[in-house]
């Protein structure tokens, strides 16, 4: 007995449906709310470290100024490493690892 294809068909909705369940949680973060809301304000490119800066003002309720650099900096590899490969794998965004810069993509759906 041979199902192929509605197994595939299964494994296939199975993943889409990690796969959007891994975007609405990422969505869900505040770190996240903030780095779009960030980029949805910006009109260019922003380094992840002004980002990451921002974000972690929002979340402390804190003046930019006075943020750690540890602690911005922490934040920002976070971003670097996941969140950002992330979500411009989903299309949310564009990150340039290379220039360490990232921006809304024009398509959005966030």
């Amino acid at each position: 007995m041979t199902h192929g294809a509605d197994e595939t068909a299964v494994v296939d909705r199975r993943e889409t449906e990690t796969r959007d369940e891994r975007l609405a949680d990422a969505l869900e973060d505040p770190h996240c709310r903030y780095l779009l809301k960030y980029l949805r304000d910006a009109d260019e490119p922003a380094s992840v470290s002004e980002v990451a800066t921002y974000v972690v003002a929002q979340i402390t309720d804190t003046d930019p100024d006075d943020i750690s650099p540890d602690v911005a900096k922490r934040v920002q590899t976070w971003f670097y490493h996941g969140q950002l490969p992330m979500l411009d794998d989903y299309g949310v965004l564009e990150f340039d690892p290379d220039s360490g810069t990232v921006r809304l993509a024009d398509d959005s759906p966030a």
